[in-house]
């Protein structure tokens, strides 16, 4: 996805309480944003779903966001 979101789009979806707080404590130690760890897990999961490459879970790189 590119940084402008051109080939992007937005997806809405309600979480408990409880997997926000740790969505947010998880962004909050690795110093990303929410979103960065959605859309990693989203990733993750669809590789997985559509028998790809199991990749490790990076938090720190070039592509996370600050």
């Amino acid at each position: 996805m590119g940084k402008d979101g051109k080939e992007a789009e937005r997806v809405t979806t309600t979480l408990s309480r409880a997997q926000k707080q740790q969505l947010d404590r998880l962004a909050e130690r690795e110093g990303v944003k929410v979103a960065w760890l959605v859309r990693r897990a989203v990733e993750r999961f669809l590789d997985e779903a559509n028998g790809g490459p199991q990749l490790p879970f990076e938090f720190r790189g070039d592509h996370a966001q600050r």
